[in-house]
């Protein structure tokens, strides 16, 4: 994939017409929704469109995208280095009412004018697919949060209590037929 940056925007008559491949990168301060689900701005985001039309003469973007990015741990809340990999899969419509007749693989895109923005087609594509928790592995957690698995104290009353979750309404019973 190329390093230049996407367009801010294509014109949509023509793009279908060209049967155009688009490549490049599309900087995070282009994408405010998505960054605010980051913990940093370091990142970058990789997309590769693909702009045709298929036998039915419908407006087709095809295409990937790849994302490396930093989100917060969900454990430890400490940067944590994600990769984002994306199908592309879009049907161009002017408005929601042709969308139920789409073939089931693709995704409705709605564009009413003939100025299709690029970024912001990518950032909704980059939040669908981003992972609904993320965490490092546990051994980097504990470390960070200055924890061990082998040096953690553990309190019999509550493992005790953990084996039968009664046993402690049992020991209330029994004080009360004493008293």
């Amino acid at each position: 994939m190329s390093d230049s940056p996407l367009p801010e925007y294509v014109d949509t008559r023509k793009i279908f017409q060209q049967h155009a491949v688009i490549t490049g990168t599309v900087a995070l301060a282009r994408l405010d929704r998505f960054r605010g689900l980051l913990a940093s701005e370091a990142g970058s985001v990789r997309v590769e469109l693909e702009f045709f039309d298929d036998e039915s003469g419908q407006h087709i973007i095809s295409g990937k995208l790849r994302a490396e990015v930093e989100v917060l741990c969900q454990r430890c809340l400490e940067p944590i280095g994600i990769v984002l990999h994306d199908d592309i899969k879009l049907a161009l419509l002017k408005d929601e009412s042709k969308s139920a007749m789409l073939n089931p693989e693709l995704d409705p895109w709605i564009c009413a004018d003939t100025k299709l923005e690029l970024a912001s087609m990518v950032e909704e594509q980059l939040m669908l697919c981003m992972p609904i928790v993320s965490f490092h592995e546990s051994a980097h957690c504990n470390s960070a949060l200055g924890q061990s698995n082998s040096g953690m104290l553990v309190d019999d009353d509550n493992v005790a209590a953990s084996e039968n979750p009664f046993a402690v309404l049992k020991s209330l019973q029994t004080k009360d037929r004493t008293n």
